[in-house]
């Protein structure tokens, strides 16, 4: 009977690897899970890149099919300098690992309100104007907007619990900060070399302020630390 079993897992396996098709619909490339009816944004192939303004639709047709897209992954638009900006559907849930790492000419990008996680430098070296974080996203990981130079305006979801670490550091333009109730983790060095950084308001979930967490920001001269604050790391300031 084991041995039957086996058997049988192994003749699915490829029955199931060979359910994903990957395929270019109206000049994004997708993999598609048939079995959910998702769809994944995906990198180009060689040779291929994208330019202008990106408008990713929620929904994708492929051969009498409805699929949902739900998921931007890693490296989607990684280094595509071309791009200016993006809009991400509500249908979209992550955005993966460097979706947009170094897209150096985009700046403007609007998150849709289903999103919940944005990746390990998800939109590192962006030159973005703005940036509004819905409140839907709860993690803001690693490096996640480090480098973003232009980025004058932030405004943080009121969903948010950890802030990675360098998630907004060298971000030279950003002038105040509000973090919102909902942070309970704010990540070492996570908004150092903020150089234009003036005010900064802290949520009462906080508890500690990390090392390095404003390093660098020799600009500000206002801040509100709850009486959540229990501890302060070295350097913070």
């Amino acid at each position: 009977m084991k041995k039957l079993f086996l058997s049988l897992l192994v003749t699915l396996l490829p029955l199931v690897a060979s359910a994903d098709t990957e395929v270019t619909i109206e000049y994004i490339r997708y993999s598609l899970i048939t079995k959910l009816k998702t769809a994944e944004v995906i990198k180009r192939e060689n040779g291929c890149y994208y330019s202008g303004y990106v408008v990713i639709p929620e929904t994708v047709e492929y051969e009498g099919k409805t699929y949902s897209v739900t998921s931007i992954g890693s490296e989607a638009f990684s280094n595509e300098r071309d791009v200016t900006g993006v809009l991400i559907p509500n249908s979209v849930t992550s955005i993966g690992d460097k979706a947009f790492y170094n897209c150096s000419g985009m700046t403007s990008v609007i998150i849709g309100n289903s999103v919940t996680s944005i990746g390990k430098e998800a939109f590192y070296r962006c030159p973005l104007s703005s940036v509004k974080i819905p409140n839907s996203v709860t993690i803001i990981d690693d490096y996640a907007f480090h480098w973003c130079r232009s980025m004058d305006s932030l405004i943080i979801g009121n969903s948010v619990t950890s802030i990675g670490f360098k998630a907004f550091s060298y971000c030279p333009s950003l002038t105040s900060v509000k973090i919102p109730n909902s942070v309970t983790s704010i990540d070492n060095s996570a908004f150092s070399e903020c150089s234009g950084l003036k005010s900064v308001i802290i949520g009462n979930s906080l508890t500690s302020i990390s090392d390095a967490a404003f390093y660098g920001c020799y600009r500000l001269t206002s801040i509100e630390i709850p009486n959540s604050v229990t501890s302060i790391g070295s350097s913070a300031f």
